[in-house]
């Protein structure tokens, strides 16, 4: 039977609306007696599979968030006028609270969202970013029920075939948390609880082939592979393009 298994691939597939992240893996064993150039190249397995980790870091989990979102949403900036600009971080975040409310009343209960707050670039004012779906609400919507200031640059958050979600996550997460605005320990960026009851768990199995199939519907797809005598990695990412 361990023969048998050690010729087996582990699967692992995270879905996240059209986004799917998949990863196939031979894992080398690591022992006491290899030789450095031998634990080496078992390590550069070892590490090609530690780094695929699909919720591993900030950007990786919000892209995830933001796949849920889907093809149908739309990101919008929004500002404060100088009489309503808040004074720190918490201050931002009660507000959205309050703007959250309202939309939360205009719809008639829970509905999903993404926000995050920012405040260390463009004059270092502070400001929201957030994407809404938009079969929930539109750009009158969200000028209606915003009192802070202007809603600005609303935009797709995918705009064309071969987008991806990760851009958005990483613009999302470009700033950092500087102690001071930002305090150290608090999220910049938020996803609504219903978005995270969406996202399944990931699918762990054992195949016999390494081969990923991405579909043919495919918009924009990713890869990665690694292979030697002691083990061997592939990893895809793909979008299913929106019918």
């Amino acid at each position: 039977m361990r023969d048998i298994d050690e010729k087996l691939w582990v699967c692992v597939r995270q879905r996240a609306g059209p986004l799917t992240k998949e990863v196939r893996y031979r894992r080398p064993q690591l022992r006491a007696s290899d030789l450095p150039s031998v634990r080496r190249e078992k390590n550069e397995i070892v590490r090609a599979i530690r780094d695929s980790c699909f919720r591993r870091t900030p950007t990786d989990r919000l892209e995830l968030m933001l796949a849920l979102m889907g093809w149908q949403a739309t990101t919008y900036v929004l500002t404060f006028s100088d009489e309503t600009l808040p004074e720190d971080f918490a201050g931002v975040r009660k507000v959205w609270a309050r703007f959250a409310s309202d939309l939360r009343r205009a719809h008639g209960g829970a509905f999903d969202y993404v926000y995050v707050i920012e405040g260390l670039h463009g004059g270092r004012r502070w400001h929201i970013h957030c994407v809404l779906r938009d079969e929930d609400f539109g750009l009158e919507d969200v000028r209606r029920w915003w009192g802070g200031g202007l809603v600005l640059d609303p935009e797709p958050l995918m705009q064309h075939p071969g987008d991806k979600f990760r851009r958005t996550a990483e613009y999302f997460t470009k700033e950092r948390r500087d102690g001071e605005r930002i305090p150290k320990g608090k999220r910049t960026w938020v996803a609504s609880p219903s978005l995270y009851r969406k996202l399944p768990a990931p699918e762990k199995s054992r195949v016999r082939s390494g081969r990923i199939r991405v579909p043919k519907d495919a918009g924009w797809q990713w890869r990665r592979d690694s292979e030697n005598a002691f083990g061997a990695f592939a990893y895809r990412v793909w979008i299913r393009l929106d019918k």
